[in-house]
């Protein structure tokens, strides 16, 4: 007869011992520190090196009237300070004269805090992408679109110059981060950060204004209004935001009146474009243009032409008056009047708007160190056909994206964003476009890079919410979120293999 087998060992200590806990496994990363953000950070730094070159050892020397006249220049209203009233009035929008205050006015401090900044906020960006995504494969996508479009050298170079085009750049995609991250999970603090880098780019040009508050102001009053499901303190938020983007608009409205810093602008507009132009030139005459020989004369003619800018050739008295009277608001109602017929003009001039030759600027080089244009256009349209494919994929997704997911459903805040970038970024390429004709290819490159940018952001959105959607729907299992084991992750995110 056989033995019974011997007992299993006890489960649990006998009674008086202590319990001995596992040892645990141990951090690769200090805690906050996941791998995505560090290989952005160490990416981000790569980046920022070879972007500034050998131009370090010439100390990025000013180059451009923008940053060298000796009193409507960035420099020179940074000279002033921001505790003298006429700096908060000058010639120049605030933002950046004020970030060169802060640095010195020194061009190699400048240029390196400036190219930093760029690659942390594409850096920022990639990762809202990551952590705001759920598809794998359409997350890895979009992050290699995201960091690819501003490496071009076209987007790079202006990082290198005393212009505010790159801390335009930099603020714009630091505010298009912050509400991607609101849209993915609403918390009060990502609406004040969504607000203060609006804010900053809207106050960095001029140019930023129209499209802010035309298309932000109804949107953020209406989700304040009508989005019960967001809670009354992210409502109220998002109230604050829209009031200070009309506070921000009102005081640009003011300090342009004061300096007539538009002014170089608006002569380039009737002397490039009205002028030479039957249709425009009637209209604007029967309003009170005053088209006369002298005025005549000026056609083709930029504002720089003869310092025209500067004259007081009494022949141009009655120009002018009408210039500082009702000629500011003629203008801007022109973009909504005149509209079809400038959308014409805007199709002629798409190929400069897109790809137009910006080698003249790189003084530093920078197009012998950083990628050219992407091949396919994946680093954003640079044709008609290329723009007409990107819209049609981009509004597609968005378009499948909101027929797949339900009354309720979080994804349709990202698309609601997304919809909102591509709306903004139209509105500004158009009236940056229509507000100055001269250097249109240098004015036109940060809606450019954003114009891009969104074309992605909202393919990828629109086609996470259809996978996600239907992986949902299928019982697909959701893998845990990456950012969890860091504790970083929010409620809301997750990761969806597909």
């Amino acid at each position: 007869m056989e033995s019974p087998p011997p007992a299993a060992p006890p489960t649990t200590p006998p009674e008086g011992e202590a319990t001995v806990a596992p040892l645990p496994r141990p951090r690769v990363l200090p805690a906050g520190l996941s791998l995505p953000l560090l290989a952005s950070a160490v990416g981000a730094g790569i980046t920022a090196v070879r972007l500034l070159g050998p131009g370090w050892d010439e100390g990025f020397p000013a180059t451009w009237p923008d940053a060298v006249w000796p009193r409507e220049s960035y420099l020179a209203l940074a000279e002033q300070g921001p505790f003298r009233p006429g700096f908060w009035l000058g010639f120049r929008p605030p933002v950046y004269p004020l970030f060169a205050w802060a640095l010195l006015r020194d061009s190699r401090l400048l240029v390196s805090a400036q190219t930093v900044l760029a690659c942390g906020a594409v850096a920022a960006l990639a990762l809202t992408a990551a952590r705001s995504l759920r598809s794998r494969s359409v997350t890895v996508a979009a992050v290699v679109l995201i960091v690819a479009i501003p490496l071009q050298a076209r987007y790079a170079q202006w990082h290198t110059q005393i212009l505010s085009e790159s801390l335009a750049a930099t603020l714009g995609l630091l505010a298009v981060a912050a509400w991607w991250r609101f849209a993915a999970h609403p918390t009060p603090g990502r609406a004040a950060l969504g607000a203060t880098a609006l804010l900053g780019w809207m106050l960095t040009r001029d140019a930023h204004v129209i499209s802010a508050t035309v298309v932000l102001v109804p949107a953020l009053t209406l989700v304040a209004w009508r989005g019960r499901g967001l809670g009354r303190t992210i409502r109220r938020a998002l109230a604050v935001t829209a009031a200070l983007v009309v506070l921000a608009a009102g005081y640009s409205l003011v300090a342009e009146s004061r300096t007539h810093r538009a002014r170089l602008s608006f002569h380039n507009t009737v002397g490039v474009r009205i002028l030479p132009d039957p249709v425009l030139s009637r209209w604007f005459a029967a309003r009170g243009m005053p088209v006369d020989d002298a005025l005549r004369a000026r056609t083709g003619r930029s504002g720089l032409d003869d310092d025209f800018y500067r004259s007081r050739d009494p022949a141009f008295a009655a120009y002018r008056r009408w210039v500082d009277g009702s000629g500011r608001r003629t203008m801007v109602w022109s973009l909504v009047a005149q509209a079809p017929h400038y959308l014409s003009r805007l199709d002629d001039d798409l190929p400069e708007v897109l790809r137009g030759d910006l080698l003249y600027y790189d003084t530093h080089g920078v197009a012998r160190r950083m990628p050219g244009a992407w091949p396919l256009q994946l680093g954003g349209p640079a044709t008609r056909t290329g723009l007409l494919i990107w819209l049609a994929v981009a509004l597609g997704s968005l378009a499948a994206g909101a027929v797949a997911t339900r009354r309720g459903d979080p994804s349709r805040r990202s698309l609601a964003f997304a919809a909102l970038l591509l709306t903004v970024t139209a509105v500004e390429l158009y009236t940056t476009w229509a507000g100055d004709p001269v250097e249109l290819a240098r004015h036109v490159v940060g809606a450019d890079e954003r114009l891009a940018l969104g074309l992605v952001i909202a393919t990828a959105i629109g086609v996470d919410a259809v996978i996600g959607t239907r992986r949902t729907t299928a019982g697909t299992a959701v893998a845990p979120d990456p950012d969890e084991e860091s504790g970083t992750a929010d409620p809301e995110s997750t990761t969806i293999d597909a």
